[in-house]
C-alpha cells in the first residue's frame, strides 16, 4: 500500500493570522513559481522506481540486522591491553614530568624544561634556572616542538626515491670514509650550518685530522658573525660583545634589533626592561634612554625614547659622522677624522640629531653603550668598538667574551672547488642550499655538478631531491648533543622521546664518518668530562 498525503483545506478562522512567506514570488502566487515547485517536488518522487521508501527501508534494516549477527564478517577489531609488569617510577597518568634540555641554534642555545605526559613532549618552556634569560624563551624554541610531530618530516633515508634501510647507510658511511682514507679526504666536502656543541667541534676536529686535504664549510642563510670577524681584526682573537644593559644610562642602537632578533635577545630584552621598571615619579631618573637609528619600524625602535629613520645602507656613513662629532666633543686631534669625513661626505642628515645624542652619551661615561646590528659591515663594528672606547664602555657596559678558535670555510669558498671540479662527494648536513644559498652562486648547477651527494635533513626538501642519498634526522627532542649559550655557559642537549622514525643524530653521522668506533651520541657527549 502506498502512502497518500492529504492536506486539509483551511477554514476561514485558521488563514486569520500572518502569512509567512520564503520569496516574492510566492507572495504574489506566480504562475511559473509554482510550476518550478511542482517539478521540483513531483508527485511520487518519494518512491524509488516503484518501491515504497519505508518497504526499501526495511530491507535495509535486515541487511544491517544481519551484517551485525556476523554473516558479513563485520566486527570491531580486538585490541588486548595489558597492564604494566612493572610500574615505572614517576609516570602517573595525567600528571606531567619535566625534562631539562636545550634548543640548538647557530649562536645560542636556549635552556628549556620540556613538559611531558606518558613520556611524550607536549610543552616547551624557559629553564628559570638559567638566569640570564629568567625562563623565557622565542617564539622558534615554543615552536620547535611542532616539528617533532610534523607529518612533512622525513621518516626513512633514501636513494633517490627508493627507501633504504639504516644498515645500508652504515654501509655509505662506512664506505666514504674507507674511500677518502687513503687520499687523505682530497675530493671530499662537507657543508654543514653552524652549531655551538662543543662535541661536534670535536668531532670536526678529528674529521680534519684523519681528512687534512677535505674542505669543510659551514653556512647560515641569515648571519651574525660580523661582531666576531671584526673582534678578531681588531684584538687579533675571536671575541663576542656582550652588552650589560643593567647598568646602561643611554643606549645608541644602529640598526640593531637587539630586543627582537640580534643574538642574546632574551638576556638583552630581560636587562632593558629592569631598567625601564619604576614604581613612582620620582625613580624616572633611573631609567635608560635609547636612540635607536634604524630602516625598518622595529621591536627596539617601538622602545626608543628617540628614533631617527634611515636606510640600512646609510648606517655606515651616519657612523663615521658619529666617530668624527665624538672626536670633535672630546678635542681629539686624529688623521681618522679626514678618512671618515670623505665616507660621509654623500649623507644628508640632521646634525643637531647627531649633536645631541653624542653629548648625551658623553654625559654618562662608563654607562653609554653603542651596539650595531650584525648584518651591518664589518668596518661599521669596527667603529662602534672605537666609540665604546671613547666613551669608556669597555669593561662597564659591554664586555668580550673569548670564544673557541674554530675555522670553516665559506660557502663561497665551497662553490670555488666545486666548480673547479674538485668535489667528488660532497656531504650536505642540514640546511637547504638549494634554496636559500646566495643567488650569485647558482647552487643547484653546482650541486648537479658532483658525482656523489649526501644530504642529511629533517625534511625531503629542494636539496634533497637533487641529492644521490637522503639520510634522514632526527629532532632535537630525539637526539644527545650539547651546546653553549650565548653567553659561553654550556648547557646539555638531551633526548625526551626515543626516536619515532628511522632517524640519525648528527654526532653519530659525524663520528662514522671520522671512524670513531663508539658513535653512540651519549657516549661522546659524556667524553667531554663536564
Amino acid at each position: 500500500m502506498k502512502s497518500k498525503v492529504i492536506e486539509p483545506k483551511l477554514v476561514n478562522e485558521e488563514i486569520t493570522g500572518p502569512r509567512y512567506w520564503r520569496s516574492l514570488d510566492e507572495l504574489i502566487e506566480n504562475p511559473e513559481f509554482k510550476n518550478f515547485i511542482e517539478k521540483e517536488f513531483p508527485l511520487g518522487a518519494s518512491e524509488l522506481a516503484g518501491v515504497n521508501r519505508r518497504h526499501f527501508i526495511k530491507i535495509m534494516a535486515a541487511s544491517f540486522a544481519a551484517a551485525g549477527m556476523g554473516m558479513a564478517g563485520c566486527r570491531r577489531p580486538i585490541q588486548h591491553i595489558l597492564p604494566y609488569s612493572k610500574q615505572p617510577e614517576n609516570v602517573i597518568p595525567g600528571v606531567p614530568v619535566y625534562y631539562a634540555s636545550s634548543h640548538p641554534s647557530a649562536k645560542d642555545n636556549q635552556p628549556i624544561l620540556v613538559e611531558t605526559h606518558q613520556h611524550r613532549p607536549s610543552k616547551i618552556e624557559g629553564n628559570s634556572k638559567y638566569s640570564p634569560y629568567g625562563g623565557t624563551t622565542d617564539i622558534f624554541t615554543q615552536a620547535s616542538i611542532l616539528d617533532l610531530y610534523d607529518p612533512d618530516r622525513s621518516t626513512k633515508s633514501s636513494k633517490g626515491t627508493q627507501s633504504i634501510s639504516q644498515g645500508m647507510v652504515y654501509d655509505l658511511l662506512q664506505n666514504i670514509h674507507a674511500k677518502f682514507l687513503s687520499t687523505e679526504g682530497q675530493g671530499l666536502a662537507f657543508l654543514a650550518d653552524q652549531s655551538t656543541s662543543p662535541t661536534r667541534a670535536r668531532i670536526v676536529k678529528e674529521i680534519k685530522r684523519i681528512f687534512p686535504r677535505s674542505t669543510w664549510a659551514e653556512y647560515e642563510p641569515v648571519n651574525f658573525d660580523n661582531p666576531e670577524i671584526a673582534a678578531r681584526r681588531l684584538f687579533g682573537r675571536r671575541l663576542r660583545p656582550q652588552y650589560h644593559f643593567t647598568k646602561t644610562k643611554r643606549i645608541l642602537s644602529l640598526d640593531a634589533d637587539f630586543l627582537n632578533i640580534e643574538p642574546g635577545k632574551l638576556a638583552n630584552s630581560r636587562d632593558f626592561a629592569i631598567k625601564r621598571r619604576v614604581k613612582n615619579s620620582k625613580e624616572a631618573t633611573k631609567m635608560n634612554r635609547l636612540y635607536q637609528v634604524e630602516s625598518n619600524f622595529s621591536v627596539t625602535g617601538a622602545m626608543a625614547d628617540h628614533r631617527l629613520r634611515l636606510s640600512s645602507g646609510q648606517i655606515p656613513a651616519f657612523t663615521a659622522l658619529l666617530v668624527i662629532e665624538l672626536l670633535r666633543q672630546k678635542s681629539i686631534q686624529s688623521p681618522l677624522s679626514e678618512e671618515l669625513k670623505k665616507k660621509a661626505s654623500n649623507l644628508d642628515t640632521n646634525p643637531h640629531w647627531i649633536q645631541e645624542c653624542v653629548t648625551d652619551l658623553l654625559a654618562h661615561p662608563g654607562k653609554s653603550v653603542v651596539t650595531a646590528g650584525s648584518h651591518q659591515p664589518v668596518e661599521v663594528h669596527e667603529l662602534v668598538y672605537f666609540i665604546n672606547d671613547l666613551l669608556d664602555a669597555n669593561g662597564h657596559t659591554v664586555t668580550y667574551l673569548n670564544i673557541p678558535n674554530y675555522s670553516a670555510s665559506t660557502i663561497q669558498d665551497l662553490g670555488v672547488n666545486l666548480e673547479n671540479g674538485r668535489i667528488e662527494t660532497l656531504i650536505i648536513i642540514g640546511g637547504n642550499p638549494v634554496y636559500n644559498a646566495p643567488h650569485d652562486l647558482n647552487w643547484l648547477e653546482l650541486q648537479k655538478s658532483v658525482n656523489e651527494v649526501i644530504r642529511y635533513g629533517y625534511f625531503f626538501d629542494e636539496t634533497s631531491i637533487e641529492a644521490t642519498y637522503h639520510i634522514s634526522a632526527t629532532h632535537y627532542l630525539e637526539s644527545w648533543s650539547d651546546g653553549r649559550t650565548f653567553d659561553g655557559t654550556i648547557v646539555p642537549v638531551q633526548p625526551m622521546i626515543r626516536p619515532l622514525f628511522e632517524g640519525m643524530q648528527e654526532l653519530e653521522l659525524l663520528a662514522r664518518l671520522a671512524g670513531i668506533k663508539k658513535a653512540d651520541p651519549y657516549t661522546l657527549v659524556k667524553k667531554n668530562n663536564y
